[in-house]
């Protein structure tokens, strides 16, 4: 009889768990960023941290930075002249992805790239002000916006992103699903201030997103945003 109601009692438990499982709504979630910020080994546990969020989703901020920092370590100033470091991240979007777009795509766009304005760079929409923060190389810009040698446009992979297209032109279009990939991207700049030597920046881009069987966006957010903050406190 023991035997009998032990063996019953696995079974349903077995079946809770997969009935539990089989009602989540996320299938998965990650983080892909451009690049990595590879800051070299130094005592200095001064930082000023500044966090923006100029995307349709306020409550996707990484706000919880300066205290993922703290437990580094690090102690937050209030003057960047200050600090050894400068961390300056930005979440710029928050949107469901198009048909046939993901977030290594988007993510391979680069820093400074636009996506809300229509392809148009951020420093021109609202965004980083890039000439402030050290700027980026104009004709490499504009080469990245032409797509030159063969490359795809990346700007016309985010208007497609916005249109719900996807891909490029002349790229095959993805097979069709019914999931739903919700997803924040954030610009994240890194100022080392050492006293003995010009200053020096790190700049990457972030993708944080959610694979859904139904858009939930109050579900996803605090997902995104606490990928943020693990990512980018993870520089540190």
């Amino acid at each position: 009889m023991k035997a009998m109601w032990s063996l019953s009692t696995a079974i349903g438990m077995v079946v809770g768990l997969l009935t539990l499982t089989g009602c989540s709504n996320v299938l998965r979630s990650g983080l892909v960023n451009d690049s990595s910020i590879l800051l070299p080994p130094s005592a200095a546990r001064t930082i000023y941290v500044q966090i923006r969020n100029t995307s349709e989703n306020q409550t996707a901020t990484p706000t919880d930075i300066p205290a993922r920092l703290k437990t580094k370590g690090y102690q937050i100033v209030a003057d960047p002249t200050e600090a050894a470091y400068w961390l300056q991240t930005q979440v710029i979007y928050c949107h469901k992805a198009g048909d046939g777009v993901r977030p290594e795509a988007v993510a391979k766009a680069g820093f400074g790239a636009g996506i809300g304005s229509g392809g148009t760079p951020l420093a021109n929409a609202g965004g980083f002000d890039m000439d402030a923060m050290g700027g980026m190389n104009a004709q490499a810009m504009r080469a990245m916006a032409m797509g030159g040698g063969g490359m795809p446009d990346m700007n016309a992979m985010m208007r497609m992103a916005m249109s719900g297209r996807g891909g490029y032109p002349g790229m095959a279009q993805p097979q069709q699903s019914d999931d739903v990939i919700y997803l924040c991207v954030a610009d994240v700049l890194v100022t080392e201030q050492v006293k003995s030597s010009l200053p020096r920046t790190y700049k990457m881009r972030s993708v944080a997103h959610v694979l859904q069987k139904h858009l939930n966006i109050e579900e996803a957010t605090p997902i995104v945003r606490d990928k943020f903050g693990a990512s980018i406190t993870g520089a540190f």
